[in-house]
């Protein structure tokens, strides 16, 4: 699953893909804005069939919290 989320997210990023793990975070590492985060948590919740609340997106800083969101929330 970690691969298929640092696909969603390298195409809005100059960050080398091969570089991006668990505790990569989204706007320290890669410069991500918030609009970006946004259309991330869309397509994540559309490829997962998931919905994420408004109130969770703040604590979806690094990969792996997006990984243990989807894991514990499918």
């Amino acid at each position: 699953m970690l691969q298929e989320i640092i696909d969603v997210l390298a195409p809005y990023t100059d960050y080398p893909a091969e570089q991006i793990g668990e505790e990569t975070n989204l706007i320290d590492d890669l410069e991500l804005n918030s609009f970006d985060i946004l259309t991330i948590v869309s397509e994540v919740e559309e490829e997962y069939s998931i919905h994420i609340p408004d109130e969770v997106i703040p604590e979806l800083t690094t990969v792996g919290a997006i990984e243990r969101y989807i894991e514990n929330n499918r």
